[in-house]
């Protein structure tokens, strides 16, 4: 006998579609041009979705990009982060550093913009957060803070400055080196057990 789903999992089952069809747009636009000369009528029209539709799940484009970034980083790390630290090596680094660089290559054009000089900074304080607060709760559940020479937090936002900063460095340079090859040197750069892997 097929289930019938009740309202309320259907309402869900239609807000988790909108927001992915809008998301699927925004990056789909951003293929082909800057983030800033995207407006919400450009994603409306691509995801066909209705501009009202759009402002009862987002603010504005920023909002959107936020809640996109963050979902796909948290689904990122959710894949590995049970695997223990001895798993990993400079021949076999954490999957999810590879799969990072591996992003940041797909989107070259819009982390060019995001990291670059002239930069979106709400973007950057956003990844800069998102990885701060990522190598801090490793952090945590790994090492008793009476062990640490810095506060965690500090510890974390200066690994998560060095990220930016290498994912900068890696595009100025028209990513000379493969996705893995960078999630080895960032590996070795920080070594095991700092909240990183």
């Amino acid at each position: 006998m097929k289930s019938v789903k009740s309202a309320p999992e259907l309402g869900d089952l239609r807000v988790r579609r909108t927001r992915k069809l809008l998301w699927e747009a925004l990056m789909a636009e951003m293929a082909e041009r800057p983030f800033e000369q995207i407006s919400v009528l450009d994603i409306c029209e691509r995801a066909m979705v209705h501009r009202t539709t759009f402002y009862k799940h987002y603010e504005d484009k920023y909002a959107l990009l936020e809640q996109g970034m963050r979902q796909m980083y948290t689904a990122l790390l959710l894949e590995h982060q049970h695997l223990p630290l001895n798993s990993y090596s400079v021949e076999h680094p954490p999957p999810y550093f590879v799969r990072l660089f591996e992003h940041v290559a797909q989107h070259e054009r819009f982390y060019r913009l995001a990291l670059g000089g002239d930069g979106i900074g709400r973007f950057q304080r956003l990844l800069r957060d998102y990885f701060a607060d990522v190598v801090a709760s490793r952090m945590r559940e790994e090492h008793p803070a009476a062990d640490l020479q810095l506060p965690i937090a500090i510890h974390a936002h200066f690994l998560a400055g060095a990220i930016l900063s290498l994912l900068a460095w890696w595009l100025e340079r028209d990513m000379p080196l493969t996705p893995t090859e960078m999630a080895r040197y960032l590996l070795v750069q920080h070594g095991p057990g700092n909240g990183l892997s």
